[in-house]
């Protein structure tokens, strides 16, 4: 049977199973599951199960409805989908869940990095280090130390003569 369960922050480990045909989520007592949480609107979003598995519907919420950081307004849901419910990461689990497959692929950005075995070791002029501009505030530095000495030994001559 179809659960929703909380993965992180103070409801974590929160749970509810998906008996009816919907199931109303959001911080109203009216909802089939209440999350108690400010991110959460009153009444946020529905699950729905239909033949083909089951739908998330966002229903107006203010701080919206994500689907592997994706915002949706209805969307189907496969088994380990990550369900934003305001900022309550949530996942689908169950056996009756449909895993998705590759006619529905999930829409995450990716990034490849290559990394050549025989790739030169040094790093790309633009993150090498300036010297010189290093020995400028040095130079400066003890100028400006040579000119308070300078100051500091000329008031003391004044003040004691």
């Amino acid at each position: 049977m179809a659960c929703l369960v909380v993965m992180d922050g103070p409801l974590k480990g929160r749970k509810t199973v998906i008996e009816n045909g919907i199931l109303r989520i959001g911080r109203r007592d009216s909802n089939d599951w209440l999350l108690q949480d400010e991110s959460v609107s009153g009444t946020h979003c529905e699950v729905e199960k239909d033949d083909s598995g089951y739908l998330l519907r966002d229903l107006g919420s203010t701080n919206g409805t994500k689907v592997n950081n994706e915002e949706i307004k209805e969307q189907r849901i496969f088994r380990n989908d990550i369900i934003l419910i305001g900022e309550v990461p949530v996942t689908i689990e169950g056996d009756d869940v449909p895993e998705a497959g590759d006619e529905e692929p999930l829409n995450l950005a990716r990034t490849t990095i290559v990394i050549q075995k025989n790739a030169a070791k040094s790093a790309p002029k633009e993150f090498t280090k300036k010297s010189n501009s290093n020995k400028i505030w040095v130079v400066v530095i003890v100028l400006l130390l040579f000119v308070i000495v300078g100051l500091t030994i000329m008031l003391i001559r004044k003040m004691a003569g």
